[in-house]
């Protein structure tokens, strides 16, 4: 009976040990499916992910590129609409230039008639009158003489023709005035300092409405520079500007004030 009882109960604990084997088994079997399953829908949700990376990349890139030759097409018309503008300007230049060409030519051509009417009409005169036509010689003045040499620099020629006018006492207003100053000048480019204050001092005195003594005035400050009497060429310039605002040689007596 006890033999009977401890089979029974060693049967029981290898039923129970092998049910508790099999248990494990089927637990690290349901973990390891559990662990490959879980590694599947990771992949599946990776693959998913770069699927739709690589479309996206896809539809990006056929973007650009859509707009790459959309801005291509756009820059070639442009060059186009701009070299076809530029080609009617230059048809435009050239049908004026033609018609400018046509029109000298015309002008050209009256311009030759009526030389050629002239020298016919002047022929036929010289025949009447039976004498060539020819330019009459105008006669020059003393005074105009003299002032010509001076403003040729002639100053040599045109000193001693100049004093003679001035002695003469023939010339007054603004042509005994040109007298006087350029006198004055010519004495300032001879360093004569001594004539050159007679003669600018005299013209001043003489002649105070006259144009000419805006530069005498600026020749005579020069005059006292060059003799280094600095306040007397100070005083002087402020006359020029004083009396003489609008003459061309305020704006330098004025330069050389600020100095």
């Amino acid at each position: 009976m006890r033999k009977q009882s401890s089979l029974v109960f060693l049967l029981s604990m290898t039923a129970l040990l092998g049910a508790g084997c099999k248990t494990q088994e089927q637990i690290k079997r349901e973990q390891l499916v559990d662990n490959l399953s879980m590694q599947m829908v990771e992949s599946q949700k990776l693959t998913a992910d770069t699927s739709v990376r690589m479309q996206q990349i896809e539809e990006r890139l056929g973007l650009v590129t859509g707009q790459i030759e959309e801005t291509g097409q756009t820059s070639r018309q442009h060059i186009n609409d701009v070299v076809k503008n530029l080609q009617e300007r230059i048809l435009v230049l050239e049908e004026s230039n033609k018609t400018y060409k046509e029109l000298l030519t015309s002008i050209q051509s009256k311009l030759g008639d009526q030389d050629k009417y002239i020298k016919e009409v002047l022929a036929s005169l010289s025949k009447i009158s039976g004498t060539t036509p020819s330019k009459k010689k105008v006669s020059k003045s003393p005074y105009d003489i003299a002032i010509a040499n001076y403003r040729d620099g002639k100053y040599a020629q045109a000193k001693p023709q100049l004093i003679a006018l001035l002695d003469s006492k023939k010339f007054k207003g603004s042509e005994r005035a040109s007298l006087i100053h350029n006198l004055g000048m010519i004495a300032y480019f001879e360093k004569n300092d001594k004539d050159a204050m007679v003669y600018f001092g005299r013209l001043f005195t003489e002649h105070p409405e006259s144009g000419y003594n805006g530069n005498g005035l600026f020749f005579l400050a020069k005059v006292f520079e060059r003799a280094g009497k600095s306040a007397e060429a100070k005083q002087t310039l402020e006359e020029l500007v004083a009396k003489y605002p609008k003459h061309r040689k305020a704006k330098e007596a004025q330069a050389l004030l600020k100095k």
